[in-house]
């Protein structure tokens, strides 16, 4: 027989590429969980699990709805747990590699801006070190119809003084900014009857003697109220989303209720020892992401990290109807945040940046 060297090397290269294949195999096994080939996240139907007081569970995936494994637009929520500082080193996102963009989630988890920063202790104070943290769950559910963002600047009207009143229309008259008539001495003496009226009350401890009246009555001039418009502040954002479940069967009700349980259970805070609750622990965060297939949708506004303040379930819809055993047939659910955080423009410049793929995130800082 003659010597077949393709032969030989195939038989050499048999068990290496059997191996590699059950290698690639299981790598894309483990991965269908996550990602689907259409790029979606995907549904692990393992992870359908009823969660209660004895038997929390943690580091599952949920997604709804299972079978449309297309949709290409959800958002993500990662509940995100506080860990105890053991070593002093700081802040860190132990998992970030258990969810998608895990460099953006580092961006939203650690580079808040908070007073007095948080975690790691100096006598009991916080040094501001930053809490360590680890992704508990995630969540994907499908986009709802809206999503509305607002971003308020908060301006409040603040008097100048009868004083400073006087003086700028005494200054208007002897500038000639508005001619040398009666007009200007009128308003300067109305704003000044301001500030006598204000100076006998103070000095009587009563009611001033009513020489701003007497001013108006004779002169027909009212004193204006002497405001400027100044900044105060921006606000915590709140965001609400409504969705409408709708399980065809027992199994996707399974889902909805693992879902729902896992977002109260989140938001709930623990009591703090034992006996007759005295303190809580804080409850988990959550990190919310508006998702493009496997990337952050850059078109849409970006949000901090988050408190769910809100688990607003209504059974049944126009009339409560439920399948064989039990289920709602219609859950409709509104779930409410706030953010932990005041977005300022440098952070909200970062949030979008990050959204975009730049991440400024440090792993162990502030």
């Amino acid at each position: 027989m003659a010597f077949q060297p393709f032969n030989v090397l195939k038989n050499l290269l048999n068990p290496l590429t059997s191996k590699a294949q059950s290698a690639v195999n299981s790598i894309t096994s483990a991965a269908s969980n996550v990602i689907n080939t259409a790029g979606v996240v995907d549904f692990a139907a393992s992870n359908i699990s009823y969660l209660n007081s004895s038997n929390e569970k943690t580091g599952l995936f949920l997604q709804y709805p299972i079978e449309q494994r297309d949709q290409e637009h959800y958002i993500l929520i990662d509940i995100i747990e506080r860990l105890p500082q053991d070593d002093g080193t700081g802040g860190e996102l132990v998992n970030r590699g258990s969810t998608l963009r895990g460099n953006n989630l580092s961006d939203i988890v650690l580079n808040t801006n908070r007073f007095f920063g948080e975690g790691g202790k100096l006598v009991g104070i916080p040094t501001g070190k930053g809490s360590r943290r680890r992704v508990k769950n995630t969540i994907a559910i499908y986009m709802p119809q809206t999503v509305k963002f607002q971003f308020a600047a908060d301006y409040g009207a603040a008097e100048i003084g009868n004083i400073v009143g006087m003086g700028a229309k005494l200054k208007d008259f002897f500038s000639g900014a508005e001619g040398t008539g009666g007009a200007n001495f009128g308003a300067s003496a109305a704003q000044l009857s301001k500030l006598l009226d204000g100076g006998v009350e103070f000095f009587s401890l009563g009611t001033a003697g009513g020489i701003g009246a007497s001013i108006q009555r004779r002169t027909g001039i009212a004193p204006a109220a002497m405001t400027e418009m100044i900044f105060n502040g921006i606000d915590y954002r709140s965001f609400s989303f409504d969705f409408k479940f709708t399980p065809r069967n027992k199994k996707e009700s399974d889902l909805v209720r693992s879902i729902l349980d896992i977002m109260k259970s989140s938001m709930l805070p623990r009591k703090f020892g034992t006996g007759s609750i005295a303190a809580y622990t804080v409850p988990d965060e959550f990190a919310l992401r508006f998702m493009k297939g496997t990337n952050i949708n850059p078109y849409l506004d970006q949000i901090g990290l988050c408190a769910c303040t809100g688990v607003d379930i209504t059974y049944g819809g126009d009339k409560f109807s439920a399948h064989a055993h039990g289920d709602p047939v219609t859950i409709d659910v509104t779930l409410s945040f706030r953010e932990l955080e005041l977005v300022e423009r440098d952070r909200y410049t970062q949030l979008r940046n990050s959204a975009k793929g730049v991440s400024t995130a440090t792993e162990g800082s502030f």
